[in-house]
């Protein structure tokens, strides 16, 4: 028996994708084969199904599935009347009688049939294979919708648009929560026509809505972008600050020369034993983020507060840098948690593995009461609605939307007084913990009970609050003309916000150690994150004594030290600026000549190194200038679409994603890259137009 495709688990494609699909899509002949659109007829049911009568009779108890699925009682019956106000009695509910594996058999002889090029029995499967997905309650079938996918690509590569139109349209009807299916369709339509540009967008918008409400694809994303801000944080955090010392390294410099064991050596002396402690932190090994914390120490007594701030919040974002990366495992987390088993029992189609991983853990009592309703679902999706009861009770009747699914499995069973009794508590508990919700299902459902009793003024009146309490639930799962058990009832399912929690509880704890480990080195870890705040801390303090320490400064003309240990320093000018400058007659016509020289010299050298900083890094040409908080947000910004661009094909990517897919990253993160870089360097050089003196 052939085994069935891998489950895909797929990104969302931005609407600049379309670009791209444009040009890859191939210019196919009109003439080539298309598989017919879906359709139901009543051949394609299964065999076994009786034809839906027009009268209302008893529907009889079904037999025992090989699954173990326990037949329902009889459903409610009542005499056909005429429409009232929209609201009519109707006949009897059809329990389920497909199974899985008719499902997976209509499949296979789709493919089959397929093969043999007999498309009129190719079309019927289909047909069955979408009734069964129906009936069986099945939301999303993405490991076929992938093989459709895949199948229509294939078919654009052999120039039949019209089949890859339709196979990538059958991929939207199993799985309409897949993402890339829309985008597939918009890539075969403009295949087929290129001139189908509105039609695309609008499978792009789909495609959109879907990766949103699809955690899978939204989660997988979500990791690309944390995995890149975290990237992006330690690296301009570094940049930044080592952009900061190397600014003031020729102070530092000078006058670490006027330290009381430096005092003595020589110029080359004093900058080779500098350099050696500058080294110490990656000579010892203590981390990466020990060296950015020594920059900014040793930088700490020349910077203006405008720099002392970005260097702050630059330590703040490394020292939390553990702490982010954890959060974001628990924002990202999904393959392998529970969550996901939730997820598929609630919208996917399970073969019975992921519902027997859940109950072996109700067994020894780890199952909270959000997969205890899933596995309730599952159940009476499946027909076996002794079962589904059992595990709606596990949940509990304190819960609204327990008592409503409880109350639908008693009706399936023919016990119309007591689905009434569990939608009348539903609603008591829903508007007391503002449920819409579940008060919407349960008035919606309690209205079928009234039509079931002839009473229709009652359940017109039932189904207008469930309209106005969420109309959305009622348009996507409400039916009055399909009489399918899973079809003619609303379920209340399992809300997301109470799904996402079970991953974050399933999420890997060590992500946030290793992290820390890979930061701090062989510092102790309960230094972490004290250390590197009170080293941020320790900025300030430090703006404290500068007067009293009297450091030097960047002479305002020349850039030389401004020193007062050196004597002649006097109005952050330096002593040759003041003999040249201030004093008049100190210096002769010539020595005059040459420093005015040697300052515009040096005003040029600035004016190019912060000219080429801002080529080379967007934002640190700013920041060289003086500009930090302007510089830093660039060199952020610019460092953030850098890792989305280099890591396109996905840093937490799902398994198999389509590259055209993926490509999509590059098509957005490089233009904006490429934008922002533009406007950083033309303001810096219109900043620095005319600075040569």
């Amino acid at each position: 028996m052939l085994a069935l495709p891998p489950l895909v688990k797929l990104v969302p494609a931005s609407l600049l994708v379309l670009l791209s699909l444009t040009a890859s899509a191939a210019w196919p002949a009109r003439g080539s084969a298309q598989v017919p659109a879906p359709s139901l007829v009543e051949e394609d049911l299964p065999p076994e199904e009786p034809p839906r009568p027009s009268a209302e009779p008893t529907l009889p108890p079904t037999a025992a599935d090989s699954d173990g699925a326990v037949s329902a009682g009889k459903a409610a019956t009542g005499t056909t009347k005429a429409k009232s106000d929209g609201v009519q009695t109707a006949r009897a509910i059809e329990l389920v009688r497909g199974r899985y594996e008719d499902l997976i058999d209509a499949w296979y002889q789709r493919r089959k049939a397929l093969r043999e090029q007999d498309l009129p029995r190719a079309h019927a499967e289909e047909g069955r294979l979408l009734a069964l997905k129906t009936e069986l309650g099945i939301e999303n079938l993405d490991d076929f919708a992938a093989a459709e996918m895949r199948a229509s690509a294939r078919a654009l590569e052999a120039r039949a648009p019209g089949d890859a139109v339709a196979r990538a349209e059958l991929a939207v009807s199993l799985a309409p929560d897949l993402a890339l299916a829309y985008v597939a369709l918009a890539r075969a339509r403009l295949g087929n026509e290129a001139g189908q540009v509105m039609a695309a967008l609008k499978d792009l918008g789909g495609g959109i809505a879907a990766a949103a409400r699809e955690p899978r694809t939204a989660r997988s994303l979500l990791g690309d972008v944390l995995v890149a801000a975290l990237i992006a944080v330690f690296g301009a955090a570094t940049l930044v600050l080592g952009l900061l010392f190397l600014r003031r390294l020729r102070l530092v410099l000078h006058d670490f020369r006027h330290l009381p064991v430096v005092r003595l050596a020589t110029s080359l002396q004093a900058g080779f034993l500098a350099l050696v402690v500058l080294a110490l932190p990656v000579a010892l090994r203590l981390g990466p983020a020990a060296l950015p914390a020594v920059l900014a120490l040793l930088a700490a007594l020349y910077l203006e507060n405008s720099e002392r701030t970005v260097a702050t919040l630059a330590l703040i974002a490394i020292a939390l840098l553990p702490w982010g990366a954890q959060r974001a495992v628990q924002l990202t987390a999904w393959t392998g948690t529970l969550a996901e088993d939730v997820y598929v029992l609630e919208h996917g189609a399970d073969d019975g593995r992921v519902a027997a991983r859940l109950q072996a853990r109700a067994a020894r009592g780890e199952l909270p009461a959000p997969a205890l309703l899933a596995l309730g679902r599952h159940h009476k999706r499946r027909g076996d609605l002794e079962a589904a009861l059992r595990w709606y009770e596990a949940a509990g009747r304190s819960r609204p939307d327990a008592l409503v699914n409880i109350g639908n499995v008693l009706f399936l069973k023919g016990d119309t007084d007591g689905a009434k009794a569990a939608y009348l508590a539903a609603i008591d508990r829903a508007g007391a913990s503002a449920d819409v919700t579940s008060l919407a299902a349960a008035h919606y459902d309690l209205s079928k009970v009234f039509v079931r009793q002839s009473a229709l003024e009652q359940a017109q009146e039932a189904r207008k609050k469930a309209a106005l309490e969420d109309p959305a639930l009622i348009e996507r799962y409400g039916s009055d003309e399909d009489f399918r058990a899973n079809r003619w009832l609303v379920d209340v399912p399992v809300p997301a916000w109470e799904i996402g929690p079970l991953a974050a509880d399933d999420a890997p704890r060590a992500v946030g150690d290793a992290v820390l480990a890979w930061l701090a080195g062989p510092l102790p870890r309960s230094s972490w994150p004290w250390a590197p705040l009170a080293i941020a801390l320790a900025l300030w303090p430090a703006a404290l004594v500068r007067r009293r320490l009297a450091p030097s400064a960047a002479c305002e003309r020349c850039g030389r030290p401004a020193c007062q240990r050196c004597g002649g320093a006097a109005d952050g000018l330096c002593g040759q600026c003041v003999n040249v400058f201030v004093k008049k007659g100190v210096v002769d016509a010539r020595d005059r000549l040459r420093k005015e020289a040697q300052v515009r010299r040096h005003a040029r050298i600035r004016r190019q190194v912060a000219r080429g900083l801002a080529l080379v890094g967007g934002g640190a040409g700013h920041l060289w200038r003086g500009d930090a908080a302007r510089g830093a947000v660039v060199m952020l910004v610019l460092v953030f679409l850098a890792a989305v661009a280099v890591s396109w094909r996905g840093l937490v990517p799902p398994p198999h994603p389509p590259t055209w897919a993926a490509m999509g990253k590059l098509a957005i993160a490089v233009p904006l890259a490429l934008l922002v870089w533009v406007v950083a360097v033309r303001d810096l050089f219109r900043r620095t137009r005319g600075r040569e003196r």
